[in-house]
């Protein structure tokens, strides 16, 4: 009897035992079934993927709430997308009892959203766990048929300013034109009044109707049509029934085709931008070129605005986040804007480019391409005409000639001839005798051979080569000095640096490779071969003439110290190069000679840079020229011109170079 009842009672201790342990896997299991619910949840918010957080949601919970999953998955998109909250994340993390909690972090567009605390509720249906929602899932202080609101305070953009205070990029008021349905009439008047209307804005009726036809007019409704430049004659749009006119405020470039590549434009935000630069969400206009683009994050400042939780009554319950806006910086340049539009003019819409600087400083005065482009246009929103005349136009009106490598020609003698001094090599009292207009070292050079322009001179110094651009003077100089020094001599110059103004630019380069042949090292020595140097680049280099051996890098920005590099040629050889350019205008057979002043107070040398694909044949020639202060050096000329055929970047600029040594 009583091992039978010891059976029966071990019998009840393993059925406790097994019971037991099925419940404990079966809370696990429905730890496992919460947390599931609670992590679909925090995963589509952090990615916001909005239709994964709904499958989180219970269907009747969200009804309670006057919606439905569909519009509060659309709520979701509304708030955390159409506010461009970003870099949602997650921390403290709870489920116990069929409830959580969970902290989430993100990014607004006016500052950080911190430490903001959701709870909620667990409810198991079918064998699964959904979240009891409500609005408070969405904002922890969020109520039944709350809404947020975003406010705005955009910040006025700065200005780009020129050496005087004078605006280069500014803000202006423009007529904008826009229609008043109510006042457009009915029936055949009304059909009238469109027809007018299409006519006088050079549009289609059925454009004219679908502008009136969007979902936002109503009738008292201002309808834009467009905004005008202010100069521009307005008497086409004036009188028409239904039509009125407001000032609207948009950016503005006094300086229009002058200083287009260098300003450049603003243009409207895109999701592209946004997505390249998340504090773009909020702003209008973004630079797009030029200036406007390299300088955008100063010129435009800082977006203010608040985020702000409100009610049905449309009373504020709470202030989620608020930035003070901060107005962009003004910017001033070195730019003075009456040399900017001369020197612009001066090029006459060939394809061209002058720079201007004080060399002393490395001021850049003036930065100029031809032709050009008038950037207020796009500013307007550029029709697809006057788009298509610049994309057509073979000259690309667009490109940043100034930026833009090149050979530069016999301008770039004058380094070699200041490498030759230093390296003691070249002296104003050596000559070289040299008959007829072509030359070759020897027969090594099979059928090539280095050319020149005169032969008035055999025997020719260092004076003479300049004066009259004598290429196999230079030549012969290049293979005496040798290609280790010369080069040595070339390398204390900035090649292949990028500088720092603002401006996107690659670093000029002696060769593609390496020099690896005497043709080349003699070619480079006048300034061709594979040598490519932008006109800013050009202006850097030469700035050792009259700085008497100091290299002076750009300076476009007042205030923005531009570094210096000292000897990177002697002061002998500065003097030396300086007397002979001196001679290359005052002298009556100097290439530069139409620049003289009777003075000697203007040093000046010319270049051709031919382009061609072989020997003996006739290629496209890019004219330089160098002008510079003989005597202190307070300003330095490089100005370039592209298959230059009946002028000449001398003659261009002969009124402008004159013009700054009288100053």
């Amino acid at each position: 009897m009583n091992k039978k009842i010891m059976i029966i009672g071990v019998g009840v201790v393993a059925l406790v035992v097994v019971s037991g342990s099925g419940y404990f896997f079966y809370q696990q299991h429905d730890k496992k079934l919460q947390s599931q619910a609670v992590n679909q949840f925090i995963s589509g918010f952090e990615t916001k993927d909005f239709e994964m957080l709904g499958k989180s949601l219970r269907e009747e919970s969200v009804e309670k709430q006057g919606l439905t999953k569909e519009t509060a998955i659309e709520k979701y998109d509304a708030i955390f997308n159409g506010l461009n909250i970003t870099n949602i994340s997650s921390s403290k993390t709870k489920v116990e009892d069929k409830n959580f909690s969970v902290t989430f972090n993100m990014t607004t567009p006016f500052g950080e959203l911190k430490n903001q605390a959701y709870s909620g509720k667990l409810v198991k249906e079918s064998g699964t766990y959904k979240i009891d929602w409500n609005y408070s899932l969405i904002f922890p202080e969020m109520k039944k048929a709350d809404k947020v609101y975003m406010n705005t305070d955009d910040p006025t953009r700065g200005d780009i300013i020129d050496i005087n205070k004078m605006p280069l990029a500014t803000k202006h008021e423009y007529p904008q034109y826009g229609m008043i349905p109510m006042e457009l009439g009915t029936g055949e008047e009304r059909a009238k009044n469109i027809k007018a209307i299409s006519k006088a804005f050079d549009m289609k009726e059925s454009d004219v109707n679908a502008l009136l036809e969007q979902s936002w007019v109503n009738d008292e409704t201002f309808v834009p049509i467009k905004t005008v430049d202010f100069s521009a004659d307005q008497s086409p749009y004036e009188g028409l029934t239904g039509v009125i006119s407001k000032a609207v405020t948009k950016r503005y470039y006094p300086l229009g085709e002058a200083a287009a590549q260098l300003i450049g434009y603003t243009g409207s935000v895109t999701a592209e931008d946004i997505e390249a630069d998340s504090e773009l969400s909020g702003f209008s206009d973004t630079g797009k070129t030029g200036l406007e683009a390299q300088l955008d994050k100063k010129l435009r400042g800082k977006a203010g605005g608040k985020i702000e939780i409100v009610s049905k009554e449309e009373e504020v319950r709470k202030v989620l986040v608020e930035q003070k806006r901060k107005d962009g910086e003004t910017i001033q340049l070195n730019i003075d804007s009456s040399l900017q539009k001369e020197a612009f003019v001066a090029l006459n819409n060939l394809a061209g480019s002058t720079v201007v600087t004080d060399p002393s400083t490395g001021a850049l005065k003036a930065v100029v391409s031809s032709p050009s482009y008038d950037p207020n246009k796009f500013i307007l929103g550029i029709s697809q005409k006057d788009y298509d005349d610049y994309g057509n136009n073979k000259l690309n009106p667009f490109l940043a000639r100034f930026a833009t490598g090149y050979a530069p020609g016999s301008t770039f003698k004058t380094l070699t001839a200041a490498i030759g001094i230093d390296a003691g090599v070249t002296s104003p009292e050596k000559t070289h005798e040299i008959n007829g207009l072509k030359w070759q070292k020897d027969g090594s050079w099979g059928d090539y051979f280095v050319t020149r322009v005169s032969d008035a001179v055999s025997n020719v110094n260092m004076n003479d080569a300049l004066i009259y651009s004598d290429n196999i003077y230079f030549a012969m100089e290049a293979l005496e000095i040798g290609q280790e020094k010369y080069l040595a001599g070339l390398e204390k110059f900035p090649f292949g640096e990028k500088m720092s103004v603002n401006i996107p630019m690659v670093g000029a380069q002696i060769s593609n490779d390496d020099i690896d042949s005497e043709i080349l090292l003699a070619d480079t020595a006048y300034g061709q071969g594979q040598l490519l140097i932008n006109p800013i680049q050009q202006a850097v280099m030469y700035s050792v003439l009259p700085n008497k051996g100091r290299l002076q890098y750009p300076q476009l920005i007042v205030g923005k110290e531009a570094k210096q590099e000292d000897k990177i040629i002697s002061e002998n050889a500065a003097n030396l190069v300086t007397q002979a350019l001196i001679q290359t205008v005052e002298n009556p057979n100097g290439t530069a000679h139409v620049l003289a002043t009777g003075n000697n107070n203007i040093a000046a040398k010319t270049g051709t840079a031919e382009i061609k694909e072989k020997q003996d044949t006739k290629g496209q020639e890019n004219s330089f020229l160098l002008a510079y202060d003989a005597n202190d050096g307070k300003y330095l000329v490089v100005s370039m011109i592209e298959d230059a055929k009946d002028t000449s970047a001398v003659r261009q600029n002969q009124e402008l170079v004159q013009r700054l040594a009288n100053q």
